[in-house]
């Protein structure tokens, strides 16, 4: 079964945000937000904070499990309307986030998207300003937030799609939220999107088999909403064959074409013809292509 609107997944789990862009809010005695979205959903995160039946202020932790734009931009606006919640990301995420350089490049991919979407009079009613991000704790591989009512928060390093990845995985529910150590479904929950291993194509593949291998009955993405039952077990498999594809598709490319260029080009217009995620420009596409074709060829 897939979920690909915002609503109550479990009645410990609420979907929050877009269907592009997906944020979670587990519970327990406290609670817990999984993914840092971007700035544009804070209307959407306004009326469901408004509408979910759970005290807001027990809402203690934010996970942000990597610091692409698109997972972290939200968290100045959530952290000023919940200044007790403590941000958690991996060690390498909470560097990056020092950077001015890193944060500047962030804040103007969340403003370009308010733009876009004539959204500057919620920007500036809303405070959705990018204003930089501090990491109250770090958490890595092992790590244990205990939520309360049994309820925890297992931490798992997935580096591979970044360096700083991180997945969560929560034993009592099943539940899975990998971020993007894994391809998340088509906007239409159908299939997967193209494999994106940005940092390491060896460490990604690894991590999608260590995910793989935990009992999982939700799998929770971070763009196109969330799989149940027998899709949520298998879709992580599909990721691993998916991969695998990718990897042969582009080494016969080169050896055919022998200009990785050429096949980044062929690959961006492949992808731009099927549902992918349209907050990403065309060119911002072209680059991720031309670095994950880099990564796979250089393994």
């Amino acid at each position: 079964m897939w979920i690909g609107e915002p609503g109550k997944v479990t009645d410990r789990i609420d979907f929050l945000g877009t269907r592009e862009i997906c944020l979670y809010l587990v519970r327990g005695k406290d609670a817990m937000i999984v993914g840092g979205g971007m700035a544009y959903m804070a209307p959407a995160l306004e009326r469901q904070f408004s509408g979910v039946d759970f005290d807001a202020g027990n809402i203690k932790y934010l996970v942000v499990p990597h610091s692409h734009f698109d997972h972290c931009g939200a968290v100045p606006y959530l952290k000023r309307k919940l200044p007790q919640v403590q941000i958690l990301a991996s060690a390498y995420a909470a560097e990056l986030f020092s950077k001015p350089k890193v944060a500047n490049v962030i804040a103007t991919a969340n403003k370009g998207a308010i733009d876009a979407l004539g959204l500057q009079r919620e920007y500036e009613e809303l405070n959705l300003e990018f204003d930089g991000i501090r990491v109250d704790r770090v958490v890595g591989a092992g790590d244990v937030v205990e939520l309360g009512d049994g309820i925890e928060a297992h931490f798992i390093e997935t580096q591979g799609h970044t360096k700083c990845s991180l997945a969560v995985y929560v034993p009592e529910l099943k539940a899975m939220f990998p971020s993007d150590a894994a391809p998340c479904p088509l906007s239409d929950g159908r299939g997967t999107i193209i494999p994106s291993p940005q940092y390491d194509f060896p460490r990604y593949v690894e991590s999608l088999k260590r995910l793989s291998s935990y009992d999982i009955e939700i799998c929770a993405f971070e763009h196109h909403g969330v799989l149940l039952g027998e899709q949520a077990r298998n879709i992580l498999q599909q990721g691993l064959e998916r991969t695998e594809q990718l990897k042969n598709y582009v080494v016969r490319q080169y050896q055919e074409i022998g200009d990785a260029e050429k096949v980044a080009q062929k690959l961006v217009s492949e992808i731009q013809e099927r549902d992918e995620l349209p907050f990403l420009s065309s060119e911002l596409q072209a680059d991720v292509t031309r670095t994950v074709i880099r990564k796979i060829l250089a393994a």
